[in-house]
């Protein structure tokens, strides 16, 4: 294996857990990590299904809380968390159990459901991949940019991503420039590509990150670390480098098909727990 993949297996209790939605999504990213599983998953289209029907979910949520554990975050495996019917209630019923919740989005429907959207009491996780409609084909399949000067500046609280590779990377700066015209951006999050099963294909795009990240770490402030990952100020905003095998962050995962994971690993996790699932094919 090549040793850029190489996973930091030493990780801190888990602070966190994400509820991975499974589904139809409205983009089609060449880099999603769902996309490893896709074999596993993709036989599910869940995102009309109540959640009161999802297989051992009272025992995630037990579990969250036996452990502490009080974020939680809203997420899409291979589709999107604003495609799911049922989360305007979802959101309410976790509030409802103590949970502080945030959403993990695409941010194609963001403006349509801001309401359900500003409900969360934890950070709301958009993805900004490019302003340019040539390059968001390229990426998401989509060349419609969602109107993010509208978004950024309507939604109470947020982070940011950009997954860098190989057709964006020319633009990173200035989409960070964009993005730090708007107060209510927390940081920004500098995601390198992750994957299990398609390392071969993903490589030249993880090159291209670690030689964007000399470049920034030779011009811009740094800034300390965020679970060992690295921090610069970037025209004001806290812009972290995550390569999420290399932090040392933690949470559980569960899945809407009953899987439910102690690895912040999706992949392997997901693999490892499957035993979970005998019962999925009949929700």
């Amino acid at each position: 294996m090549n040793k850029i993949f190489e996973k930091q297996r030493q990780r801190e209790a888990p602070t966190f857990a994400n509820i991975n939605l499974l589904g139809k999504c409205n983009a089609d990213c060449f880099f999603c990590l769902g996309k490893d599983l896709s074999e596993y998953i993709d036989k599910f289209d869940m995102n009309s299904v109540h959640f009161r029907e999802w297989l051992n979910f009272n025992d995630f949520i037990l579990k969250c809380t036996e452990e502490g554990i009080t974020n939680l975050y809203i997420t899409g495996q291979n589709t999107d968390a604003l495609l799911y019917k049922y989360l305007d209630e979802l959101i309410d019923y976790l509030h409802s159990k103590g949970f502080q919740v945030g959403i993990r989005t695409n941010g194609f429907l963001a403006l349509q459901k801001m309401d359900i959207v500003n409900k969360c009491t934890r950070s709301v996780g958009y993805s900004i991949h490019s302003l340019n409609p040539i390059v968001n084909k390229i990426i998401l399949g989509r060349k419609f940019v969602p109107e993010w000067d509208l978004i950024l500046s309507k939604t109470i609280q947020s982070r940011v991503a950009i997954v860098v590779n190989q057709f964006n990377v020319g633009e990173f700066e200035n989409i960070v420039k964009f993005i730090s015209d708007y107060p209510n951006v927390k940081y920004i999050q500098a995601r390198r590509i992750s994957t299990d099963l398609r390392q071969e294909l993903m490589l030249p795009h993880v090159e291209i990150y670690e030689e964007l990240y000399q470049r920034i770490a030779s011009t811009f402030r740094f800034k300390g670390l965020f679970y060992d990952a690295e921090v610069y100020d970037m025209f004001g905003k806290d812009v972290v480098f995550w390569r999420t095998i290399k932090t040392t962050v933690n949470s559980w995962n569960y899945f809407v098909d009953g899987t439910i994971s102690r690895m912040y690993f999706i992949v392997e996790g997901y693999l490892k727990n499957r035993c979970l699932t005998n019962t999925a094919n009949s929700v």
